[in-house]
């Protein structure tokens, strides 16, 4: 049927609306309803047939184009709009879409009150705070190596256990396995992968109450009773210096501006002695030393030409083969020394 003279805002306006929902269609692609007239009569129960050009939209939303083309994924319960031709007399929703878009938003028909579920019957009941005792948390904030509650948490990166700082870092100078489960850290710098947990930490300050306190205290009191500055946030690979008192008691070397430094890489116990077919190369102070393993052959060279005073170059032997400059003390115990027990005997000889 043609639409009348008098309509041209109204039909206008009725193609920017839904034929099913009555809700204003975005921008985008058009879902004529005319090519799912069948899918529209089966899901809605909707005859789209006798509509007229100037009461019914002739285009679906997005959302109801899905409905019927698969009416098993239902998003929200659809229900049909009841169209009206236009009355000059009464108020006609459709024409006000005009001055309602300015707002982004403009009144739709009343539609009837979806039916209610049986699970909006259900009565909503407050949750009750349930206490947890601390005991019953202890397997997890507690160092399974000294027994106590973890300080300084670090955990390993391979199993995911957590111990305190100074007791798994104890415990790896002498193993590569985790104190827990045993499992193989890693065969020769099992260091590298523990990490500190801060948030562990937070939580277990947080749990057991004067905690952070009584380990604060007891720190004071370490340092306090040897005569040392406390390092900054307790972490003890912060370079610390003597005062004058205790190098002139002997119990420290005099303070020359040099810092004594840390580190918590694998350490390994050297023997260095000189090769005994040069009598006339002289020995070191000090013949066992304890470094790291990442120490290359360069550097000890380097220090052991610097405590003998041997103008010469240096070079180091292990087990009858010469060592380069580049290899690691890692590489060596591996390799060189076959993995034997320490300390690794290391002979030095000038270069010819």
């Amino acid at each position: 049927m043609k639409m009348s003279a008098h309509q041209p805002e109204h039909y206008s306006n009725l193609q920017k609306l839904c034929r099913i929902c009555g809700e204003r269609r975005n921008k985008g692609r058009p879902y004529h309803s005319q090519a799912f007239e069948t899918q529209i009569k089966d899901v809605f129960g909707v005859d789209i047939s006798d509509d007229r050009a100037d009461v019914h939209p002739k285009y679906l939303c997005f959302n109801c184009q899905s409905q019927v083309s698969e009416p098993s994924s239902k998003v929200k319960e659809i229900m049909p709009v009841e169209w009206k031709g236009h009355d000059d007399e009464d108020d006609c929703w459709v024409c006000d879409i005009k001055a309602a878009a300015r707002s982004d938003s403009f009144a739709v028909p009343e539609k009837p009150a979806p039916k209610r579920r049986k699970s909006d019957n259900k009565i909503s009941v407050p949750k009750k705070e349930v206490p947890i005792l601390l005991k019953d948390l202890n397997e997890h904030i507690v160092c399974s190596i000294c027994n106590g509650y973890i300080v300084d948490a670090t955990t390993v990166t391979e199993c995911l256990h957590s111990f305190c700082k100074s007791c798994l870092v104890k415990h790896l100078q002498t193993r590569q396995t985790c104190p827990q489960c045993k499992i193989l850290i890693h065969e020769t710098a099992p260091m590298q992968y523990i990490g500190c947990d801060t948030k562990l930490q937070d939580m277990i300050n947080k749990l057991v109450p004067g905690l952070l306190d009584s380990e604060n205290k007891r720190l004071n009191e370490f340092y306090a009773n040897r005569g040392l500055s406390v390092p900054q946030n307790g972490n003890s690979s912060r370079p610390i210096t003597p005062n004058s008192q205790d190098a002139e008691a002997g119990k420290f070397p005099p303070d020359d501006g040099r810092t004594w430094f840390h580190t918590n890489d694998l350490k390994i116990s050297l023997c260095i002695e000189p090769i005994k077919k040069e009598p006339v190369i002289p020995q070191m102070p000090m013949k066992y030393v304890r470094c790291s393993m990442k120490l290359k052959v360069e550097h000890l060279a380097k220090f052991i030409k610097q405590k003998t005073l041997i103008p010469e170059e240096l070079e180091l032997i292990c087990n009858k083969k010469t060592l380069t400059n580049d290899a690691t003390l890692e590489n060596i115990w591996l390799d060189t020394w076959k993995r034997k027990e320490a300390p690794m005997t290391l002979f030095y000889n000038k270069k010819k």
